[in-house]
């Protein structure tokens, strides 16, 4: 497969126009981005990616558009010139790109983006890209399974759960004792995952109650990554 870059996602984000731009509507309020949108609008009209969009037509001056680049702009916020270096961007075009269709990832990266309910979730798909394509902590199957599970978690109260299972997970481990261990599992069946139910961050209970889990859900591996690697530096 060529190594020749199908998408411009990276080399657009580390321009100094479009960081700027995103950089401002990404503070700004839904009525003062659109007004930027309409002021900027030949600017966009020339970023790459921007264009599935507007579909040929010009940007119009709508709630819809102006949501989507604001979560764009906290995405790419987590991949701007500051977080990637030259070298990395080198990297991901001969390594990332000769091994995956990198073209079909950004279009689902997109898609994603343009449903996600707020742009703190678009703000973690950007860490996990950066950990998945520049520090490869995680493989472009775990990519594409987060970016489902970014959706699923709850607004509100997904990510604080989350957190709730994961600090619990970390006293399990330092537990000295079964009596510990046991008052910890306590708690953690006690935690509702309603709002981590479809996210596959869980291990959830399969019927009943069994020796260890009390029948209560708990935190995964791929969950103690995402929570480690992309929540804490997002949140933290």
């Amino acid at each position: 497969m060529s190594t020749k870059p199908k998408s411009n996602l990276i080399d657009q984000s580390l321009t100094q126009a479009y960081k700027d731009f995103f950089s401002d509507i990404a503070e700004l309020a839904i009525d003062s981005t659109l007004k930027k949108i309409v002021t900027e609008e030949e600017l966009l009209r020339e970023l790459p990616i921007i264009k599935w969009m507007v579909a040929g037509n010009k940007i119009k001056n709508s709630i819809q558009n102006a949501h989507f680049l604001k979560k764009y702009a906290s995405f790419i916020g987590q991949i701007s010139a500051d977080h990637i270096t030259t070298e990395d961007v080198h990297l991901l075009k001969e390594d990332a790109l000769s091994a995956y269709d990198f073209e079909k990832i950004i279009d689902n990266t997109l898609i994603y983006i343009d449903r996600y309910h707020d742009e703190l979730k678009a703000k973690l798909l950007g860490q996990l890209f950066f950990e998945t394509f520049v520090s490869y902590r995680f493989t472009v199957d775990e990519y594409n399974s987060l970016m489902f599970s970014i959706e699923s978690i709850h607004p509100f109260e997904g990510l604080p759960r989350l957190k709730a299972f994961y600090e619990l997970k970390l006293q399990m481990d330092e537990a000295l004792n079964d009596k510990d261990k046991r008052k910890i599992w306590t708690q953690m069946a006690r935690l509702g995952y309603q709002p981590l139910a479809m996210s596959g961050l869980l291990n959830l209970p399969i019927g009943g109650s069994y020796v260890g889990s009390l029948g209560g859900a708990s935190i995964n591996e791929i969950g103690i990554k995402f929570y480690r690697y992309v929540v804490q530096k997002v949140i933290d």
